[in-house]
């Protein structure tokens, strides 16, 4: 689906008949940049009309259905622009054209201000954007046409202000999240269908039960007799085992007794000695082992930390070059655009090679004057030495250095222990040998496994005896209520069996299919916060099949608490995941975002622009005010967009007026002026 216009006439802070195309009328004819020319950039201070515009696109979609009641009137009441009602008029209305694989359309809603009502109207349009006739429809209808391209729950995916998804981070286990969640990739389709079985299933045994043949009730009495003769020999066992239980607990407790007492009598023997020396011999072990290892990695480690940190410097000199150096490159784009194209005309005489070089050159120097593009960054040249990935230069950044660890705990230790070594190896010749309880131990063991066994038996027996009484109950209520009907249903055993069989199949397939969408939305999830994120702390993603939600691990692989994070990180997860749930539906959804970078530094910033915005859908329309997408933003993002509009308000006239371009465009392009 593409957003193709919106108009406005006379709604809330726009006054008159005013249009926002969304998409080029010479789309064929387009420059010849190589840029998947994607995003909408919409510009305006605060109280301009960004969120006039969004509330426009879910009234058009989901009327009062998106909104709270309250909220919902009070939209209502304030519909109609307020310059157009002091002259007069008593009506306003929205008009929203997009287009899908079955064609093209427009909802326009008029909203009334005497009567505080809307009319929707539905239309299909030409190639041409135009109006060919007008589709009726009833409410449930509209709602059902609506709901098929994007539906209300699944909609917080699509249209949201980037400041308020980071929500999504601590409501991901909410049940209505995950059921929007599993929509988005089709699994509520395979769930409903599961349901669908299940009432069959439930509707076909209801039917069976009203079958009743003639031989039923005796059958039923039969096994009424049956439990009863069960019972009956199950309570007699039962009796004999709590009796045996009584004679054994008596038994194990003299037993445990005389048991303490010969051991009472006793000293420290050669077998607790021998015991002891060897837990401090292992003591001893596992020190020189620490020593060992110590000596091994982390001295080498102290030894390099000098090497490691230059290192460090070095390669985020590198990249603090590289990155300021893109950055005067992308500044200089339609410069070199402009000077190949000068420099192909012939002139006469022919310039020479040497000539064309000091023109480019010295021509870079006066547009860079022209466009206030600064420069100094790149006055000191850096010799780049080290080509690494973003992944490879994060990994070497965030190597650990070693710390110095005080050992002297560790010595103090040892020490303890070779003295206490020496203590017990000298005891050792003087000490008795230790009392023989091996056949009082060995009369214990018998008597705990009878023991054991006896109450494993009595669990058993009560949950027999449990089971039937609650069968005798049920069919003794059966044979009560029980009506006989005659009427031959037909062969519903034989519809049960392939209901079965079919949810069966069913259920195996959104099994299978559930594991699979996980692991797509894990790899997806991983793909897009490892091109966003700064930090290289994040270890493994994983996203749960069975409750369908979002775990990240970091480098240990302890799972990170996201709800500890920053507002700026929480936002960027969430962001991942609707990127990650908008790869794996295969659909194509146009995305609406208010605020998308007010949380975010720099170079967060940067990730987003280069890897999210631009790659996220075939349209993003943004909503941004001056001091979210600068100007440094703004260049970045320009050989991306498609259009670009600027929300002024009048403060004379009181009216917001949409006007071509945006705020930084005459300044970074001058010959637009």
């Amino acid at each position: 689906m593409i957003f193709e216009y919106i108009k406005f006439k006379n709604y809330r802070p726009y006054y008159g008949e005013q249009t926002m195309y969304f998409r080029n009328k010479n789309k064929n004819q387009n420059n010849f940049s190589i840029h998947k020319k994607n995003i909408v950039l919409i510009g305006g201070l605060n109280g301009h009309g960004k969120t006039s515009l969004i509330n426009a696109i879910f009234i058009c979609f989901y009327g009062r259905r998106k909104f709270k009641q309250k909220e919902y009137d009070e939209l209502m009441r304030n519909a109609v622009n307020k310059k157009h009602l002091s002259e007069g008029g008593k009506e306003g209305s929205i008009e929203l054209a997009f287009t899908d694989e079955t064609g093209s359309y427009a909802i326009e809603v008029t909203f009334n201000h005497r009567e505080l009502k809307e009319t929707r109207r539905v239309y299909e349009l030409n190639g041409d954007l135009k109006k060919t006739r007008e589709i009726a429809t009833t409410e449930q209808a509209f709602y059902d046409f609506i709901d098929q391209r994007i539906p209300i729950d699944v909609s917080q995916f699509f249209i949201f202000d980037a400041e308020k998804i980071r929500d999504l981070v601590g409501e991901q286990e909410r049940s209505e999240t995950i059921r929007a969640i599993q929509k988005v990739v089709s699994l509520e389709l395979y769930n409903q269908l599961l349901k669908d079985l299940d009432h069959i299933s439930r509707e076909l045994t209801s039917d069976l039960r009203k079958q009743v043949k003639d031989d039923d009730i005796k059958n039923l009495f039969d096994r009424l007799e049956e439990i009863n003769e069960k019972l009956d020999r199950f309570e007699s066992e039962e009796k004999q085992v709590d009796e045996k239980l009584a004679i054994l607990n008596e038994e194990e407790v003299n037993l445990q007794r005389k048991r303490r007492e010969m051991i009472s009598h006793s000293s420290a023997t050669k077998q607790q000695l021998n015991r002891w020396i060897g837990e401090y011999e292992e003591k001893l072990k596992q020190h020189k082992d620490f020593f060992k290892k110590f000596k091994e990695k982390d001295l080498q480690q102290l030894i390099l930390l000098p090497a490691i940190r230059v290192l460090k410097q070095n390669i985020k000199r590198e990249k603090e070059y590289l990155e300021a150096k893109f950055r005067e490159e992308l500044q200089f784009i339609d410069y070199d655009n402009f000077i190949v194209k000068l420099l192909e005309i012939d002139t006469d005489p022919p310039l020479t090679e040497k000539q064309k070089i000091q023109i480019k050159m010295n021509g870079r120097d006066v547009w860079a004057k022209l466009n206030n593009i600064q420069r100094n960054v790149l006055k000191e040249k850096i010799q780049v030495i080290h080509d690494l990935s973003n992944k490879d230069y994060q990994t070497l950044i965030n190597y650990p250095e070693a710390r110095s660890r005080d050992i002297k705990p560790v010595i103090e230790e040892m020490k303890k222990a070779e003295e206490m070594l020496r203590k017990y190896q000298s005891q050792l010749g003087d000490a008795p040998d230790e009392i023989d309880t091996t056949e009082i131990d060995e009369k214990i063991k018998v008597c705990n496994q009878k023991l054991g066994e006896l109450r494993v038996r009595k669990k058993q027996l009560f949950s027999l005896t449990r089971k039937l009484r609650d069968e005798r109950s049920r069919i003794q209520r059966e044979i009560t209520e029980k009506e006989r009907v005659k009427n031959e249903l037909g062969p519903i055993e034989q519809k049960i069996d392939l209901i079965t069989r079919l949810r069966n199949a069913t259920q195996e397939f959104i099994d299978q299919v559930t594991l699979l969408k996980a692991k797509q939305l894990k790899l997806a999830v991983e793909t897009i916060i490892e091109q966003m994120f700064r930090k290289n702390e994040f270890g493994e993603v994983k996203f749960h099949p069975e409750k369908f939600t979002l775990t990240i691990y970091n480098q240990e692989g302890k799972e990170i608490d996201l709800m500890s994070r920053s507002e700026g990180e929480k936002q960027l997860i969430a962001l991942a995941m609707i990127w990650a749930l908008t790869k794996v539906s295969g659909t194509q959804i146009p995305f609406v975002i208010d605020t998308p970078l007010a949380r975010l530094d720099s170079i967060h910033r940067s990730n987003l622009v280069h890897h999210y915005f631009t790659k996220l859908s075939d349209q993003v329309i943004i909503l941004s005010t001056d001091t979210e997408i600068t100007q440094d933003f703004y260049e970045e993002l320009f050989p991306f967009i498609e259009k670009s509009y600027l929300l002024t308000f009048d403060e004379q006239e009181k009216y917001t007026k949409i006007e071509e371009g945006y705020f930084f465009e005459k300044v970074t392009n001058p010959w637009l002026a």
